[in-house]
């Protein structure tokens, strides 16, 4: 792993694997690295191309492979800079499998030879949950407080100036829909007190009181300040707001974590962290990006009150996502293929 967040990750997720930083891309630090791991495929992931692992790799006859390759407009722009260093290193690569279409030209306009770049898919659509069972949604709905018939509009991974747009949607929206129940879910729990703060005033439950035994009172604004259960929620979500895409810096959280589970899709001008994603939910008709913040409450308004298109619109997304699944499966291949054309001399 690259980054200290990845190396906490992967030791959590895969305990008793073995887990170790990626050496510094320089010539000795790549050597001594393969002298002590001694793989015999290189996976990368995305857009870490590091040129000395690779031509290192490339030297020991270690077949290397990207894997979800992604190669964004920034990240183009930056290559094409330092052409002669990464033309060499693209050489190095066996094969390249790549999101989409665009990547694929990109990864091969700065060097990768054509016949080893192959079309993927993106990764991101098989990682996301795609149903939740229909008495565990009933259950979760009653046990918040949720009728089996109130809409619920969820603003998931809020971050700072989510929470007061929440709260002017939600001063827009009150009156109007008498049966509406408001989710706030911020992306840190940590931050409870400070997203909660738009709210003044309002009778809130919160998901943490709900554990600890508080019966429910009627209240319409929740806030989900509880670690892991936001896939859940979306799934009894009847529209889903994705947090972090309004403002920018962020560039937004993950629009398919709801999309696939039927719920239809909002979000802002900034999804910088997911534009495919993004792109693909709204062609297919099952997601909606705002310009600006100000649009937000005429959008939500406009599903709130044709619960047929939202039906519509939630149908779509999920649908696209399925569509685009597959690319885990097509990349293993790729890992295989490499394995199977460098197998290890036989023992004598």
């Amino acid at each position: 792993t690259a980054t200290a967040a990845g190396q906490s990750l992967a030791r959590e997720t895969y305990p008793g694997y073995p887990v170790a930083w990626c050496p510094f891309d320089a010539p000795r630090v790549t050597a001594r690295f393969l002298d002590a791991v001694r793989p015999r495929v290189l996976a990368l992931i995305e857009t870490e191309l590091w040129p000395n692992l690779l031509r290192e790799c490339h030297r020991r006859g270690i077949p290397a492979a990207l894997l979800n390759g992604r190669i964004s407009e920034k990240h183009f722009r930056r290559y094409r800079q330092f052409q002669g260093l990464f033309r060499k290193a693209l050489h190095n690569l066996s094969l390249a499998g790549m999101q989409n279409d665009v990547y694929a030209r990109r990864l091969i306009a700065m060097g990768a030879p054509p016949h080893h770049v192959r079309i993927t898919g993106n990764i991101k659509f098989d990682a996301v949950p795609d149903a939740l069972e229909p008495r565990a949604r009933l259950r979760l709905r009653a046990e918040n407080g949720f009728s089996p018939q109130a809409p619920l509009l969820i603003f998931g991974s809020t971050r700072p100036g989510d929470e007061q747009l929440a709260a002017d949607c939600w001063q827009a929206l009150r009156g109007e829909y008498p049966a509406l129940r408001f989710i706030v879910a911020p992306r840190h729990p940590s931050r409870i007190e400070d997203a909660m703060a738009p709210f003044a005033g309002e009778s809130i439950l919160r998901r943490s009181e709900i554990k600890q035994g508080r019966v429910p009172a009627g209240e319409r604004v929740f806030f989900l300040d509880s670690v892991g259960e936001l896939g859940r929620f979306y799934a009894i979500a009847s529209l889903a707001v994705i947090g972090g895409s309004f403002n920018p810096g962020i560039n937004g959280h993950n629009p398919l974590e709801p999309a696939a589970l039927g719920v239809p899709v909002v979000f802002g001008p900034h999804m910088g962290n997911f534009p495919d994603p993004a792109r693909i939910l709204v062609a297919a008709g099952g997601a909606v990006q705002v310009h600006h913040p100000d649009e937000l409450p005429g959008v939500l308004r406009r599903f709130l009150s044709a619960p047929a298109e939202r039906h519509c619109f939630g149908t779509r997304a999920r649908r696209a996502v399925l569509e685009q699944r597959g690319a885990t499966e097509r990349n293993v291949d790729l890992v295989q293929e490499l394995l199977e054309n460098n197998r290890p001399p036989a023992r004598p």
